[in-house]
């Protein structure tokens, strides 16, 4: 066993990273260190020069906590204090260090880092022989080589786990919430304790310059912040429930490989300081269940006919290794956030090509996810029209000088004028806001963006993407930049999301210029700043729908009807030319054309300007439909029941309402059993439609042209349909709880523990359903007329107005509705209730 010099709590002052409120600001900082070496000889001499000075190992310390040493982590400060101390002399074999900032969290004690390193880690080599620092004859040379390798190994022994991970720890993070099963704490929020250690393990390649970056999982303030909103919005019985979803919240968010919880109760015992709780988990522990019977094959098969999702198109092929080249290392590849802006011309057929540009023309990389779409007012240069953003991440092989050419090839492809002003009006701008986590900075390029910290414009989509990502020069998150412009400076609110619902329209602006000159129709579908429920109103050219089927098979009536719709408030025109009434019957792709495609045609012939959308789930139709007219492809199986549907939408571009639905209307109404999620339709609707979204976003369609729809009446009996309206936001929640057992329908009750029946729930979503706009249609349908006691559809017009209220209340973007001038008049008052 090593000996050890110790000191403890040395306090220091220091700017490191961001305090509290976020600010750079000098900060205390508390230092211990145990130096790990052999006091023999100086227990036998009484000599300090035989041992290490601990008052020299404190002073070289404190030289290094308080100099200029511009560092971010606390991680790289542990690293720097170590060598500081192991540098005082060759006897110094090892070294402990726990640094501690009081201040790094407002609700916890201190946030903290503890490393051990050996000489070797940190010099390469042991160094030079202590013994021959030492007057004290230690033996013969062999005697003395044998003592000095025991002492290396003690010292090495000494590290314990230490010698494999480090730790990340937070002290004391005080937080409260509804927890216990008494009556009383139903009731009152209490407060509890919680500590927290994340291992990582420690870096591969140690010595030479400190490595000043911190991986997202090992940022303390990404994981406190997600810990921190699950738990003060929860309400557990048991500590132990939420002792896993802390953990499970750390592994999850911020993929955090291994945490250990400990919980505090404080007020859970008269006479004890508390009750405790204690946890190690790892990601192992929370892995998604595949396989016969497991959550997701189960949710999967309810889809019905679902085909594996193919890989996405222009992905670059794998490498397959010649004989020649078998021991040649593989390219890395890399992750590259790329910003897309663009004002002049026709914007969104812009950011489209400049998509589908990314994928073609770099080699060697392919677009793998996108933004949402905002529409911003002009940074710097203010006299020029609004731009629109967004960002994508793009995986490459190419290095960032390569990458760089390649975008500005791009850019020049599409017609930039690089003699235009800087920061002017342009066609395309394509910049590159990280780069994996590398920090670079040259004549032609730097990484991280230069100016990101003050563009809400790009950090908005990139925050869509990834608000988790470490700006490592300025210390803080992707989302922590974004909060700081949004919320504590002037800047002002000027960056709106919008949703495309027609890429062709030639309606006018306000100020003159026409949509083919700026892109299309966009619709902020955002809660926070849509004022005003747009309306789809619905033309069913077919002889067999539920409510008017047979009305308008004919064309002259069709088009009377669009123009009727147009005149009562509509939106978007909603063709169909197929029922999907429960037990239709199913015609081809063929008939259907015929029966679509002429009414598209002639209402674009006659000047109906409004968006056209056609609700098919064939791929050949949805194809017909837009090349005559048509703007959005409304879709009921999500792309599911045909296999070319998402690689449709993906080449052409158009917005795409998804819908949740199982099987097809001839078998749907006998798979409305959501037992495999306790019986919750939310959570089961949620899960399964984040698995059609990641179909679309894998087939290349981007997460701008996606609108979500629950499928009221699809494979949901009719209380199951009250619930989704009652629960409405929770569809695009981050999380949700888990439903009640009062609100489960009454077949259900029985099969949900009463374990589950409080806290959040432990979901795999596919992809996140966050910011997604929603659409909901429940006119005139069965569950309507199963409490008003109307049998005739056309009888429901006020049934159907209580919903399309619900609707509103519950954020819903979009409603689908047959009787739009009553509707109109309903949800316009609605709006001003609960809407901004």
């Amino acid at each position: 066993m090593a000996d050890k010099i110790i000191f403890r709590d040395l306090q220091v002052r220091t700017v490191l990273g961001n305090d509290s409120w976020e600010r750079k600001k000098s900060q205390p900082l508390l230092i211990t260190v145990e130096i790990h070496t052999s006091i023999t000889s100086a227990g036998k001499s009484d000599r300090v020069s035989e041992s290490v000075h601990y008052g020299v190992a404190c002073k070289r310390a404190t030289a290094f906590a308080e100099s200029a040493h511009g560092l971010q982590s606390l991680e790289a400060f542990a690293e720097g204090i170590a060598r500081a101390c192991l540098e005082v002399t060759s006897r110094a074999l090892g070294v402990y260090v726990f640094a501690r900032k009081p201040r790094a969290l407002l609700h916890a004690e201190y946030a903290g880092v503890e490393i051990f390193r050996t000489r070797s880690d940190v010099f390469g080599s042991w160094g030079n022989d202590p013994a021959s620092e030492s007057s004290e004859d230690r033996g013969s040379s062999s005697d003395q080589q044998a003592l000095i390798v025991a002492e290396r190994m003690a010292a090495e022994a000494a590290a314990g786990i230490l010698g494999e991970e480090d730790r990340i720890v937070v002290k004391r993070l005080s937080l409260s919430t509804i927890i216990g099963v008494n009556l009383w704490e139903r009731h009152y929020k209490q407060i509890v304790n919680i500590d927290l250690t994340l291992h990582s393990e420690r870096p591969v390649k140690m010595g030479g310059a400190v490595r000043d970056k911190v991986p997202r999982y090992r940022n303390f303030r990404t994981v406190v912040d997600a810990v921190t909103e699950m738990v003060e919005k929860s309400s557990y019985r048991t500590v132990e429930a939420l002792g896993m979803a802390i953990a499970r919240a750390a592994i999850k968010q911020c993929k955090v490989p291994k945490i250990t919880v400990h919980i505090e109760k404080p007020s859970a015992l008269v006479f004890a300081a508390c009750s405790a709780v204690e946890i190690t988990r790892t990601a192992a522990d929370f892995a998604v269940q595949t396989g016969t019977g497991g959550v997701l094959s189960t949710a999967t098969s309810a889809l019905g006919s679902a085909a594996p999702t193919p890989p996405r198109a222009n992905t670059p092929a794998p490498v397959v290794a010649t004989p020649a080249a078998e021991h040649e290392p593989e390219p890395e590849t890399h992750s590259a956030y790329i910003a897309l802006g663009t004002n002049i011309g026709d914007r969104l057929q812009n950011l489209h090509q400049a998509l589908n540009r990314l994928n073609t023309d770099l080699p060697m990389s392919h677009v793998t996810e996108t933004s949402f779409l905002y529409e911003t007012a002009p940074m710097y240069e203010t006299d020029q029209p609004s731009f629109l953003n967004a960002a994508c991440l793009v995986k490459t092989r190419l290095g960032p000088l390569e990458l760089l050419d390649g975008l500005q090839r791009i850019e020049a492809a599409m017609g930039r004028d690089y003699s235009m002003y800087r920061n002017g009006p342009r066609v395309i701008d394509l910049d590159i806001l990280f780069y994996d986590e590398l920090i670079m900075r040259t004549e032609r390029l730097t990484i991280p963006h230069a100016l990101l910290h003050e563009r809400r414009f790009q950090l908005g989509p990139l925050c869509d993407i990834d608000g988790d990502l470490m700006h490592h020069h300025l210390g803080k998150t992707a989302a922590a930049l974004h909060r700081h412009l949004t919320t504590h400076s002037d800047v002002p609110n000027d960056i709106v999301r919008v949703t495309p619902l027609s890429n062709h329209c030639f309606m006018p602006f306000s100020d003159g210029s026409s949509a083919s000159e700026r892109g299309g129709i966009l619709k902020s579908l955002s809660p926070e700043t849509q004022k005003d429920t747009v309306f789809m109103g619905i033309l069913n050219c077919t002889p067999d729908s539920f409510s008017d089927g047979g009305c308008y098979t004919s064309l002259d009536a069709a088009v009377e009807h669009a123009r009727e719709l147009v005149r009562s408030g509509a939106d978007i025109i909603d063709i169909g030319g197929q029922s999907t009434r429960p037990g239709a019957v199913q015609i081809g792709a063929d008939e259907e054309i015929k029966r679509v495609v002429p009414v598209v045609r002639r209402l674009r012939d006659e000047g109906i300007e409004l968006p056209i959308s056609v609700d098919t789930f064939y791929a050949d139709v949805a194809a017909a439909s837009l090349d005559a007219g048509a703007d959005i492809i409304n879709d009921v199986t999500g792309g599911y029941f045909d296999p070319a549907m998402l690689p449709l939408v993906a080449k052409r571009q158009c917005p795409y309402v998804l819908m949740h639905m199982r099987g097809d209307p001839s078998t749907m109404e006998s798979m409305n059993d959501y037992s495999e999620y306790c019986g919750d339709v939310v959570r089961g609707t949620r899960f399964e439609l984040a698995q059609r979204v990641r179909a679309a976003l894998d087939h290349g369609v981007p997460k701008w042209n996606i609108i979500l729809d629950p499928g009221i009446g699809f494979a949901k009996e009719g209380a199951q349909n009250f619930e989704i309206l009652r629960r409405l936001p929770e569809l695009t929640a981050s999380h949700i709880r888990a439903a009640p057992r009062q609100s489960l329908p009454s077949t259900a009750q029985n099969d949900v523990e009463e374990e589950r029946e409080e806290g959040f729930v432990d979901e795999d979503l596919a992809a996140e359903l966050v910011n997604y706009p929603v659409l909901v249609g429940s006119s005139r349908k069965r569950f309507i007329g199963s409490v008003t006691g109307k049998s005739d559809a056309k009888d429901r017009v006020w049934g159907t107005a209580a919903t399309i209220t619900a609707a509103v209340q519950g954020r819903a973007s979009i409603v689908r509705v047959h009787d739009v001038l009553e509707m109109v008049d309903v949800a316009r008052v609605s709006d001003r209730i609960y809407r901004c």
